[in-house]
C-alpha cells in the first residue's frame, strides 16, 4: 500500500514544480513586452543591448523551467545569477549611452562588461522606484547577487546544504517540496529584480503600456507581487485614465504584493 506521506510529498512537489513553470512564463511574457514595445523605436536593433540579448533570458528561463521540472535546482540558481548580473549591465550601458550603437557601447564599456562585479549598480537611476525603495532594491540586487553567486564555484555552504538535501532524500529528481518552494521564491525575487532593471533600460512608456490597461486598472501579471514591480506600477498613478478609480487600484495593487 503506497505511502500516504509519500503521496503527499508527491503531489506538494509538483504544485510547487506548477509554480516554477508560472513563474517563468510570466517572466517570460514580460520581457517579449519589453522588446515588442520598445522595438516600435527603429533603432532598437541598431542601439540597444536587449534587441540580442533577450534571446539568452529566453534560453535562461526555459532551461530553468526544465531544469527544475527535471529534478535539478542549482544548475537554475546559476542561471538566475548570469540575468542578474546581465539585467544590471544592459541596464548600466544603455543609462549611459542610450543612442549609441552597440558596437560603440562594446567598446566604450569592455571593462565594465567583461568584469564580473555589479559594483555599477551603485551608479544606476531608477526614478520609477519611489526614493525609499531605491536604496532597499540596491539591497536586494546585492543579497540576490551573492546568494546565487555560491552556485557557481563550489563553496562550503554549497556543500553542506547538498550533504543535507541528500540525507534528507532529495536527490536529484526527488527533491523535497520545500526545496521547490525555497527555489521558487529565490526565483520570483530574481526575475523581478531583472524586470525591474529591463524597464530602466527603456523609455518609461513601456512599463506604462505594460501594466496599465486602457481603462486605467492594472494588468494582470505574477510579478505585480513584488514590492519593487508595484512600486512601477504606482509611478503612473498620475495617468488621467486612473483617477476615477484611484483609490480601488491602490488597495488592490497593496493586495497582490507578497514578496
Amino acid at each position: 500500500m503506497p505511502d500516504p506521506n509519500a503521496l503527499l510529498s508527491t503531489s506538494d512537489r509538483d504544485a510547487a514544480l506548477a509554480k516554477t513553470a508560472a513563474i517563468v512564463h510570466a517572466y517570460l511574457t514580460a520581457v517579449g513586452i519589453i522588446v515588442g514595445d520598445t522595438s516600435r523605436d527603429p533603432s532598437f536593433g541598431a542601439n540597444h543591448l536587449l534587441s540580442y540579448l533577450a534571446q539568452d533570458f529566453i534560453e535562461s528561463a526555459i532551461s530553468i523551467a526544465f531544469l527544475a521540472r527535471n529534478g535539478a535546482l542549482s544548475v537554475p540558481k546559476r542561471e538566475l545569477r548570469f540575468v542578474i548580473e546581465s539585467t544590471i549591465k544592459i541596464c548600466f550601458v544603455q543609462q549611459k549611452a542610450y543612442r549609441s550603437t552597440i558596437q560603440e557601447k562594446l567598446k566604450q564599456f569592455d571593462k565594465e562588461l567583461f568584469s564580473s562585479s555589479i559594483s555599477v549598480k551603485r551608479d544606476l537611476t531608477l526614478p520609477m522606484l519611489q526614493p525609499d525603495l531605491t536604496d532597499d532594491f540596491g539591497e536586494e540586487l546585492g543579497r540576490l547577487y551573492g546568494k546565487t553567486s555560491t552556485y557557481v564555484h563550489l563553496t562550503p555552504p554549497q556543500i553542506m546544504q547538498r550533504i543535507a538535501m541528500v540525507n534528507s532524500g532529495g536527490t536529484t529528481g526527488y527533491e523535497n517540496a520545500s526545496d521547490v518552494v525555497d527555489f521558487n521564491n529565490l526565483l520570483a525575487r530574481g526575475f523581478a529584480a531583472s524586470l525591474v532593471l529591463l524597464l530602466h533600460s527603456v523609455p518609461d512608456y513601456v512599463a506604462g503600456d505594460w501594466l496599465v490597461d486602457s481603462d486605467g486598472t492594472t494588468n494582470d501579471s505574477y510579478f505585480l507581487g513584488s514590492r519593487f514591480i508595484a512600486a512601477i506600477d504606482a509611478f503612473f498613478d498620475y495617468k488621467h485614465e486612473r483617477q476615477a478609480a484611484l483609490v480601488s487600484i491602490q488597495k488592490a495593487r497593496a493586495e497582490r504584493i507578497h514578496f
